[in-house]
């Protein structure tokens, strides 16, 4: 077996293993291989070497937990591929409905884990790159690929229910951060891909998980909750 360490291979090679499964749509994958050269290189040098494109250095920006550029490229096109249609000729033709969907899944794959501060200085980075309109702020939109346009996260919030059994535990009232994490938890299981919530305490971290599996159907998931604890120990679990 040969092994390349990725920081001398590089990321490029992953984005184009992934681009060749979608050669049958030309049409697509010339788009796609448009927006990575648009959009990724540059936000790699600004997330990891703080270069802005301009003759003046930035702080890099920091991540909650540590990340690589390779990780970053692989979530991208694992969100790419969850939204997609399966009948790779039912994906947009248009360059434009494309690259809404392309810099939505950019956000949530390299800015997604952004500390708070730092999300604030990678949406206005990227309105800098893209030479088309957009809402103020790409973390709060969700790409439709019905109507292949940006919308709301805050008009998909559903209306509050009371629990079933009436017990104060399982009460969960639904906000547009439980909707779009919970949206985002179940694009990736749905390609049975592993998620990872990070995040400070009390950042509704559980509650986002537990929301997101009571919409899962019964017939074909069964979840376990196992508790931890700041003495709970690789053995004990």
């Amino acid at each position: 077996m040969v092994y390349v360490d990725p920081k001398n291979l590089g990321y490029k090679p992953f984005y184009q293993r992934w681009l060749q499964g979608k050669k049958k749509q030309e049409t697509l994958h010339d788009n796609l291989k448009d927006l990575y050269q648009k959009y990724f290189p540059i936000m790699m040098d600004r997330i990891f070497e703080g270069m802005t494109g301009d003759e003046e250095l930035a702080e890099p920006l920091q991540f909650i937990t540590p990340r690589t550029n390779v990780n970053l490229i692989e979530q991208l096109t694992i969100l790419i591929d969850s939204i997609l249609p399966e009948e790779i000729d039912q994906a947009p033709q248009d360059f434009s409905a494309l690259e809404k969907l392309f810099l939505f899944c950019l956000t949530w794959s390299c800015g997604g884990a952004l500390v708070e501060k730092d999300r604030e200085v990678f949406d206005q980075f990227m309105h800098q790159q893209a030479q088309t309109m957009l809402p103020h702020c790409l973390y709060d939109n969700v790409y439709d690929i019905k109507t292949q346009k940006l919308d709301f996260w805050d008009r998909r919030v559903a209306e509050y229910v009371p629990p079933a059994d009436g017990r104060y535990a399982s009460i969960l009232v639904p906000t547009m951060d439980t909707t779009r994490y919970s949206w985002l938890l179940n694009q990736i299981v749905s390609l049975k891909r592993p998620v990872l919530f990070c995040g400070d305490s009390g950042a509704a971290k559980t509650s986002t998980v537990y929301y997101a599996f009571s919409q899962l159907s019964s017939d074909n998931y069964v979840f376990l909750t196992v508790n931890f604890s700041s003495r709970t120990t690789s053995s004990d679990f």
